[in-house]
């Protein structure tokens, strides 16, 4: 197989990859200080958001609970660092099945730890997610 067939080939098995990833809601956040401010609007019309950051290799995953408060979580999972991805009010790894909740606790392994969490602070018109301490092993 030559380059460009490879490409194409590549290409064509990625395209509906893509299309999944597509409703996936990503936000922009500001980072102040050791935290990332995400406008609390942000999450209006979605009960969950991923967050990129310069500084993580992972995104980081924000989510709405029905009580009005918020969690948030690296999206790399402890078995192998796959991105886990929201799925069905849930979060689960695409490499080998593992299952968290929103907040991150294990549903189904085979990992036995939970995802990292980040502390969730909130204003009236805010969410700050504090990354500044959190160790990532």
């Amino acid at each position: 197989m030559d380059r460009r067939e490879f490409v194409l080939t590549c290409s064509a098995a990625c395209l509906p990859m893509l299309g999944a990833c597509a409703h996936l809601n990503y936000v922009n956040a500001t980072s102040i200080g050791g935290r990332l401010a995400i406008a609390k609007t942000e999450l209006s019309t979605t009960p969950f958001a991923l967050v990129a950051t310069e500084t993580l290799d992972f995104p980081i995953y924000v989510h709405r609970d029905p009580d009005g408060s918020y969690t948030a979580v690296l999206t790399r999972c402890m078995h192998r660092g796959c991105q886990v991805e929201p799925n069905d009010g849930h979060l689960i790894c695409p490499c080998h099945g593992s299952e968290y909740s929103n907040s991150g606790a294990v549903l189904k392994g085979p990992t036995q730890l939970p995802l990292v969490p980040f502390r969730v602070e909130t204003d009236a018109e805010h969410i700050y997610i504090l990354t500044a301490g959190v160790t990532i092993p």
